[in-house]
């Protein structure tokens, strides 16, 4: 298996590290870091809360690394063993296989679930967020017997296709994969770098020096989120809580919350007010408390 960096320099790796060590600094509780080889290469995973707690596995959004739970982790980590993992493929700290890249949608779910045998994590309670959303929508369809309860926050694709606008800001994103252009989407979500919210900015660096700096395999750049059939999502059978944000701009939250309660069996869901696609750090309280709550 190969382990060479991903990265393009070892400058731009260096810088890229520096900034995602700042971003943990902000971790708020204690943590253990653990590295789970396989096939794809070997994934990064940032373990907290109690050994004997239930398992809880947390999927970021893209290119923004497990650092984004950091409004969410301490209240999600009192009562559960919380195992946030770094999406394979992506800017951050798991190393892909470059001679073994993720190429579509079953290599994802073959990842997570390769990287739950690794923690020796049979049955688990998985939370998505925006691009982790769609990919723990998608493992909880190949794989529903891994899955006790299904959380999708601010999911992208699955329910409902993304706007024009997004797919438009992206490619001049990665046409000019500048601060400007970074900070532009992100902001437009809800991001805002200028605001001075420490998410926020950490989310918008993290994502500009991974968009500068990381080589992304094209196998996996051409994975999108795609939107699942009425039949897909009519024979999931685990619970799901699914929150968007009222604001949410990707796609219209109220069709997608519409689709979902219409198909999906065992649904609970709500739009949370006052946030956009940024909802798991602006309303983390509202969050952490529904999910809670839904776990219990």
């Amino acid at each position: 298996m190969t382990q060479t960096s991903a990265f393009k320099t070892p400058e731009g790796e260096a810088a890229y590290l520096a900034s995602y060590g700042a971003a943990m600094e902000r971790w708020p509780v204690q943590y253990e870091e653990i590295e789970v080889p396989g096939r794809f290469g070997t994934t990064h995973v940032v373990v907290s809360g109690p050994a004997d707690g239930p398992p809880l596995v947390l999927l970021h959004g893209f290119m923004v690394t497990l650092t984004m739970w950091s409004p969410n982790v301490a209240e999600l980590s009192g009562s559960h063993r919380v195992y946030a993992i770094d999406v394979m493929g992506q800017p951050n700290m798991s190393v892909p296989d470059l001679d073994s890249p993720i190429s579509d949608a079953a290599d994802f779910a073959a990842w997570l679930g390769e990287t739950l045998d690794g923690l020796s994590l049979d049955r688990v309670s998985l939370v998505g967020m925006s691009f982790g959303g769609w990919l723990a929508l998608g493992f909880a369809m190949a794989r529903p017997e891994r899955i006790r309860r299904l959380v999708l926050l601010s999911p992208a694709g699955g329910l409902q296709p993304l706007v024009r606008q997004f797919s438009l800001r992206g490619m001049l994103m990665g046409l000019f994969p500048t601060r400007f252009t970074v900070n532009s989407l992100m902001g437009w979500m809800g991001f805002s770098y200028a605001s001075g919210d420490e998410v926020a900015r950490s989310a918008c660096d993290l994502f500009y020096l991974g968009m500068k700096h990381f080589r992304l395999p094209p196998e996996t750049s051409r994975i999108l989120p795609s939107v699942f059939t009425d039949d897909e999502l009519r024979v999931l059978r685990v619970p799901v809580l699914l929150l968007i944000g009222d604001r949410e701009v990707i796609y219209d939250p109220a069709e997608a919350l519409a689709r979902a309660r219409r198909l999906i069996p065992n649904l609970e869901g709500e739009l949370v007010p006052d946030s956009g696609h940024e909802m798991c750090a602006s309303q983390h309280e509202i969050v952490d408390a529904r999910v809670l709550g839904f776990l219990i």
